[in-house]
């Protein structure tokens, strides 16, 4: 945890145990607290400090020097027979302890200049490949994040605006506010919306951008992390945005939105799309790394809705109605003793393997 982050949790907690925090900052702070072990571990450190301490303390007048004094004072007067580690014990608890509340204190004292300045303080949220994840931001504003994806966001929102950083997938439904524009941030885009439901997906192994409208209106601009931002689109419901990154070509379609959304659900739905695409989709959902072999096959295009059916399943259907094959490279164990990714290669299927090695 870096220590300016430390500070703002520390604050965040000294509100919460003094009675002071809002509604934001409660649930803030119980989706912190509920993101892992340790958080738990710390906030229960912090908890029993401020539970044994004296609340009227003057982080100012902490004297260390007399608090050990009278440490040693109360050493002479107790029975011969403990140990000089139960001594120190003593020493570190009674030593510890008022300049660890001290410390809290300040930092509580402190908070409220930190939130009322226009410095923003950031969580992130990452869902590993194979999973997916859901939040809600300040703003109420539901954030669906798929496999691979991570988001950046700030703990409370300023008066200008509602800018997140995203990478990989994720499905917004932005709660309202025409005052504070909501945005979302990737590293070539900057998607602008008031409210309204969307969806946007930018891998890094992918040079397109897509970006698809369920309702509302959002405003498309190529600019990056850079002060001017030129608009590529204005998007209306149900239109769906590809966006070539390196080439600066677009083109927009009219589609069913549901089916770039489905994902959030478990859904994989496809509407005569390439193979490939079909098999991109199946990797993240999956975290599998999948080949594909033959340049025929690329072309082929796949209509299909899958919906919690293992991966084995899904490849047995594909198989089924298309003239491919597949197989599972075996997995050997790397110096450290972990695995690789699976990998499965999908060939056509009148073709034996490229590789006859696997």
């Amino acid at each position: 945890m870096e220590i300016k982050y430390q500070d703002d949790i520390l604050a965040l907690i000294a509100r919460n145990l003094a009675g002071h925090a809002h509604s934001i900052d409660a649930s803030q702070l119980e989706e912190w607290i509920g993101s892992s072990p340790d958080n738990i571990k710390y906030y229960n450190q912090i908890k029993n400090i401020w539970d044994t301490s004296d609340k009227q303390i003057d982080p100012k007048k902490i004297n260390a020097t007399e608090a050990m004094e009278k440490v040693l004072g109360r050493i002479h007067k107790v029975a011969p027979k403990r140990t000089i580690w139960y001594y120190w014990q003593k020493v570190a608890a009674v030593m510890i302890l008022p300049l660890a509340i001290g410390s809290l204190m300040w930092i509580y004292l402190n908070s409220h200049k930190t939130i009322s300045s226009n410095e923003l303080v950031y969580n992130e949220v990452y869902a590993a490949f194979g999973t997916r994840s859901t939040l809600r931001l300040a703003d109420s504003t539901l954030v669906w994040l798929n496999s691979g994806s991570s988001l950046r966001y700030p703990i409370k929102f300023n008066n200008k605006n509602r800018q997140v950083f995203l990478r990989g997938e994720a499905y917004f439904e932005v709660s309202s506010d025409f005052s504070r524009p909501f945005i979302v941030q990737t590293s070539t885009l900057q998607v602008e919306a008031t409210g309204t439901k969307f969806n946007v997906q930018e891998y890094d192994s992918n040079p397109e951008t897509e970006v698809t409208l369920v309702s509302g209106k959002v405003f498309v601009n190529e600019s990056g992390y850079k002060k001017n931002s030129q608009l590529i689109s204005e998007l209306n419901p149900d239109q769906h945005l590809v966006y070539n990154r390196k080439t600066k070509v677009k083109y927009i379609n009219n589609e069913d939105a549901n089916r770039f959304i489905a994902w959030k659900d478990g859904k994989l739905i496809f509407r005569n799309e390439p193979l490939d695409r079909v098999l991109n989709r199946i990797s993240l959902m999956f975290n599998v790394d999948i080949e594909l072999q033959g340049n025929e096959l690329k072309d082929y295009r796949y209509r299909a809705t899958f919906q919690e059916e293992s991966l084995e399943e899904i490849l047995k259907l594909l198989k089924l109605s298309s003239p491919i094959n597949f197989t599972e490279v075996k997995r050997n164990s790397l110096p450290d003793g972990s695995f690789p990714r699976k990998k499965v290669i999908i060939f056509p299927a009148k073709q034996t393997l490229l590789n006859n090695t696997i």
